[in-house]
Formats: structure tokens, C-alpha cells, sequence
């Protein structure tokens, strides 16, 4: 097993860089030993008015003085590419896909923060469907945790086989929409958005690109990025929603092809606001989750 790396930068890396080590590593599918312990330090991160101002654009949400819940993973991604990219990394990131997501705030970020951003991984779960890993992010201001998030990476299995002691953590925060009571709203996401948001995120994995570079990863057309599926749901829910402390939880189910068009269902329960992105012609979801206020 490899011992810790520490990435310590003091401006964000450079993304490019990370995307051509990513495509030239020969790595295997999945880990043969245990994840060891990766970490990225970014020293100070400072608030760009166009590059927000664009990621609203791009996402669909409107003008606050808050920054937007999902606007964070964008800032931590040169962070998240640097470490998959270092060869301590134990997996092809050619093949990894983003089942599951959740977010702590707690408080709304503003446009004048600036701090430190902390991310880590290490170990990973074996599942019926590959190994998983969770990708850690934390942002700092003034030395106070004020947003966190863990993304759920599997790394797929692509033998048939399956580990002997298997387990799927469960998501106590997500639940199953009821078919009342709910409010909804369509949209339809433009073929454009897969490269528009891959500029806005650095997130240029050939899948969200175009359908020929898809193809190579056994999909038929180019899917739209997952954490922009979440922040285009998350701007149509609206910013009352995320204005205190709360935890988003998500689960990717099914993945959205452009030009698809899509409903949005969100509802009341428990104290809590659910929400399902769904494929109207084939009542699915492409990815289920929920809203919790935690002052």
C-alpha cells in the first residue's frame, strides 16, 4: 500500500495538465489494494463575479447574494483532478462514474468570502456494482467549516463477479416521491450544455462532450454532467430552500441525454423538501434527493 501524498497549492492547479496524466495513466479498472490516503491543500480561493456569473447562466439560477450550493464543487475541481491525476490514484478515471452526492452548508457563502479549501480520500467500500470511493471536500473561511460535501465515486466492476462481503450504505435523507401534492416544472437540456458547463467546472470527461467521444465509454449519446443536473434542479427549487444551514443529499439514477426532456417534481415531507428529476416518457428517475434544514 502506498504511503499519504499531500498536495499543497497556494493558486488552483492548472487543469490541463491533470486531464493529460488522467488519459495517459495506464491504471486498472478497479483497486487491487486499499486507497490510500490522498489529499489536496488549496492555501486561498477568492470569489470570480464573471465565472459565477456565467455558471448561473449555464445552471439556470438566478442573481442572490448567496452563492449558489453547488457553486463550491466547481471551485474544489482543479483539486479533485490533481489528486485523481497523481499516481497514487489507484484507478482509471476513464470509466468511474458519480452515483451519489451530499452537501452540508453550514451557512450560505458569499461573494466576498475567500479561505482554504481541504479535500481527501481514503479507502474504499466493495459493492455489488465495483468498489466506492468518497471524495471529501471541505471549504474554510476564517478557519470555520462552512461547506462540506462527500462525492460517491464507483469504480465499476466489469468481470460479473462479486466480492464475497458486499453492502450498500443506505441514504437516510433521500425518499420516494409521492404522486400528490407535488409541484413540477419541464425543461429541456440543450445539446450545448455538456461543453458549456465543462468550460464553467474543468469537468471535460469525454462522456458530457460530444456523442463520438461518449461512444468510447459504451454510451450511445453524450450525457449531461451529473453535478449540473443537481445545480439545474437546485436553481428551479429556488434559494429560499438553501438560505439557512441544510444538507442536499443526491442519488444519480439514470443518466440524461441531450436534447431529453425532463420534469422536475419536488414536494413537502417531513419537514424536509424531496425532489426527482424524472423521464417523462418512461416515468424514471434520472436522479432522486432531498433538502433537510439543519439550524
Amino acid at each position: 500500500m502506498t504511503g499519504p501524498v499531500c498536495l499543497h497549492f497556494t493558486a488552483a492547479p492548472a487543469i490541463a495538465p491533470a486531464y493529460l496524466k488522467i488519459l495517459l495513466a495506464r491504471k486498472p479498472a478497479y483497486a487491487t489494494d486499499t486507497v490510500p490516503r490522498i489529499e489536496a491543500l488549496l492555501q486561498r480561493f477568492a470569489i470570480n463575479r464573471r465565472h459565477l456569473a456565467r455558471y448561473r447562466r449555464v445552471c439556470g439560477d438566478r442573481d442572490s447574494s448567496d452563492l449558489p450550493i453547488t457553486y463550491p464543487h466547481v471551485l474544489a475541481t482543479p483539486l479533485h483532478l490533481a489528486m485523481i491525476a497523481c499516481s497514487a490514484f489507484p484507478v482509471s478515471l476513464l470509466g468511474v462514474v458519480h452515483t451519489r452526492n451530499r452537501i452540508t452548508q453550514h451557512r450560505p457563502l458569499r461573494m466576498d468570502d475567500s479561505g482554504e479549501i481541504h479535500a481527501w480520500m481514503e479507502g474504499h467500500r466493495e459493492t455489488l456494482r465495483g468498489q466506492e470511493l468518497d471524495l471529501q471536500t471541505q471549504v474554510r473561511v476564517g478557519g470555520e467549516i462552512v461547506w462540506s460535501e462527500i462525492s460517491t465515486l464507483l469504480a465499476r466492476r466489469g468481470d460479473g463477479s462479486r466480492p464475497p462481503r458486499s453492502r450498500e450504505p443506505g441514504l437516510p435523507n433521500l425518499v420516494v416521491p409521492p404522486r400528490q401534492d407535488v409541484s413540477t416544472s419541464t425543461f429541456v437540456v440543450s445539446p450545448g450544455v455538456g461543453r458549456r458547463y465543462a468550460r464553467i467546472s474543468g469537468d471535460f470527461n469525454p462522456i458530457h462532450i460530444a456523442d463520438v467521444t461518449a461512444r468510447f465509454f459504451g454510451f450511445k449519446r453524450a450525457i449531461a454532467h451529473g453535478m449540473w443536473s443537481l445545480a439545474r434542479c437546485a436553481a428551479e427549487i429556488g434559494g429560499p430552500a438553501f438560505s439557512r444551514p441544510c444538507t442536499l443529499d443526491v442519488a444519480f439514477k439514470r443518466p440524461i441525454a441531450f436534447r431529453a426532456r425532463t420534469v422536475l417534481e419536488s414536494w413537502m415531507a417531513d419537514q424536509r423538501v424531496g425532489f426527482s428529476l424524472r423521464d417523462p416518457e418512461v416515468h424514471r428517475d434520472h436522479l432522486l434527493g432531498s433538502v433537510v434544514r439543519s439550524d
